[in-house]
């Protein structure tokens, strides 16, 4: 499944999800457009590695890797589902708030992604770098706070390509579900090169953070289309 959208439109322009976006796009090419040499150098510079943060080294890392990314489509993919669900998010926490729950979804998703390695050394030696833990944490306060909400979604079948609108905690919530079965191979040392433990880390500390600080939806309603001219309300 795709996600192409949702019905839940910001009344507030969502400036920092603008910026994120836009600041993981342009790092990514000032150093792809370099060539590989330079590209790869600075995934080790800049990524995660976890050798090094467990003997308190490279600390600075657990930031710099929030805006790496390993290829095009690792890109592309985050920035789609930060685009869809990191406005409303931050539209229900506020600007400054919002900022603040992404850094520590991402080193939430940090810490679970150390803690679940296994023990052996080149796996503690490859860099980690991507945005998705982080967004992660957006998917978990999304489920929370707008769970009804339709999400609009590109979805491939044996009869073909359709289009389908699903509620938010049913979307996200399978998601969830694919990440902890490929998570758990990954404890058997089947590794995939995602980081698994990392999206459920970063997701589970984007629920704990919107439950920990009681973070609620905007008292208000507003109607979505459901096709031209015809509008529903959400019931949340």
């Amino acid at each position: 499944m795709i996600p192409l959208g949702d019905e839940y439109k910001p009344l507030k322009k969502p400036y920092v999800n603008y910026a994120l976006i836009v600041i993981n796009t342009v790092v990514f090419f000032y150093f792809f457009l370099q060539g590989f040499y330079v590209f790869r150098k600075a995934v080790y510079l800049l990524g995660l590695v976890p050798y090094y943060i467990i003997q308190g080294k490279r600390l600075w890392t657990i930031f710099t890797s929030m805006f790496m990314h390993g290829s095009v489509d690792h890109l592309l993919g985050n920035m789609l589902y930060l685009y869809i669900f990191g406005d409303n998010v931050e539209d229900a926490l506020g600007h400054a708030k919002y900022l603040l729950f992404y850094i520590i979804s991402g080193i939430g998703a940090t810490i679970m992604h150390i803690v679940t390695l296994p023990p052996y050394l080149h796996y503690w030696l490859i860099p980690a770098v991507g945005a998705s833990g982080a967004i992660s944490g957006v998917l978990g306060a999304y489920m929370l706070l707008f769970p009804r909400v339709r999400i609009k979604v590109l979805l491939f079948t044996i009869y073909g390509i359709i289009f389908i609108r699903v509620p938010a905690y049913y979307f996200i919530g399978i998601w969830f579900l694919y990440q902890f079965y490929a998570a758990t191979y990954a404890l058997l040392g089947i590794r995939s090169g995602i980081a698994f433990w990392a999206h459920i880390g970063g997701f589970i500390t984007g629920l704990l953070l919107v439950k920990l600080f009681g973070w609620e939806k905007k008292k208000y309603i507003r109607a979505y289309p459901v096709r031209p001219g015809v509008y529903r309300i959400p019931v949340e």
